[in-house]
């Protein structure tokens, strides 16, 4: 058996993942995180708790690790710590990063690839506060670790994420719009790359096995999506039609709004090139439709509730006259 440690877990992307290696008999898990989000989750699974940013993350370097997979990393300088900590008692490790660690601005007329420059990190920036510098600290924190020349490594970018679990409720504020609501306010046409938690969650798996493999990955599982065609495939799924009213600046203005409101509105047209964990990984992306049908199925599970992201229901009622 292979001991696998995850850090974090119990979340979202997380939480998917440790579902999916329960199943594998070749893993041992553990589990380290602060014991308070799903705490009632995986009750089978040896779980240690503790704050990750204090010394009660020594719990994890009594042992030697065939694997870690890091969700929870944030801050450089404890994470200096503890892979020092860690030093030789680790096979692998697997850091969860994110496309955020691009000036994404800079690289908005051409695919971005791992090559690509990422953010510097200020000494303020090191400890400032979530969600302050969050691409700056993620892109510190590879750096880190890519200067750990003893440790196997790999990182991974996702864009961003999308699928069951999501806490965010960034994506779900769109499916909730085309269930609900015949007319939806939107801001304009731009295209994003976005991956699916279950398409991240097939990645980290084989990155715990893969032997011949780069450093750094990004993980896309769609590119060139619109706002819009969210919308539009999750109405057509839905069998409902759904009229877009342009969310124009004076019409926001006027509400005391602007586009920040809006749940995953970049203003550029992203493009992520992830050819290479494609080449390296055994992963197919699952089919954008299907992933619009199976992130549908799990809320009509959960029960639709008013998203707690983006503009609320009465808001954009209230703005739209209805």
């Amino acid at each position: 058996m292979k001991t696998i440690l995850v850090l974090g877990g119990t979340m979202f992307v997380g939480r998917a993942l440790v579902e999916k290696l329960r199943l594998l008999p070749e893993y041992e898990i553990t589990l380290f995180n602060r014991g308070k989000s799903n705490a009632d989750l995986f009750a089978d699974i040896n779980q240690l708790h503790g704050y990750r940013e204090t010394d009660d993350i020594l719990q994890v370097c009594n042992q030697h690790w065939d694997c870690v997979i890091d969700f929870s990393g944030y801050y450089p300088i404890t994470f200096e710590k503890l892979l020092n900590d860690l030093k030789g008692k680790v096979g692998r490790y697997i850091f969860i990063s994110t496309i955020s660690v691009y000036d994404l601005a800079k690289f908005a007329d051409r695919p971005i690839t791992e090559a690509d420059e990422i953010h510097g990190c200020t000494e303020e920036q090191k400890i400032s506060k979530l969600p302050d510098a969050y691409g700056a600290k993620k892109a510190e924190m590879e750096r880190i670790l890519l200067a750990q020349d003893w440790l196997d490594k790999i990182i991974l970018r996702p864009s961003f994420i999308y699928g069951k679990y999501d806490w965010t409720e960034r994506f779900y504020y769109w499916l909730f719009r085309a269930k609900f609501s015949s007319q939806v306010l939107m801001p304009e046409d731009y295209s994003l790359a976005l991956t699916y938690a279950d398409d991240l969650v097939a990645g980290i798996i084989n990155a715990i096995e893969v032997k011949k493999h780069n450093t750094v990955y990004n993980i896309i599982s769609q590119n060139n999506v619109s706002l819009r065609q969210v919308v539009n495939t999750a109405a057509a799924k839905l069998n409902r039609a759904v009229e877009f009213i342009d969310a124009h600046e004076s019409l926001l203005e006027k509400n005391d709004l602007d586009t920040s409101a809006f749940p995953l509105f970049v203003p550029l047209n992203l493009t992520i090139d992830g050819s290479y964990w494609l080449r390296d990984f055994s992963v197919t992306p699952v089919d954008f439709t299907a992933t619009i049908e199976a992130t549908i199925q799990y809320h009509d599970s959960m029960g639709w509730t008013n998203p707690k992201a983006g503009v609320s229901v009465e808001i954009e009622k209230k703005i739209l006259g209805v």
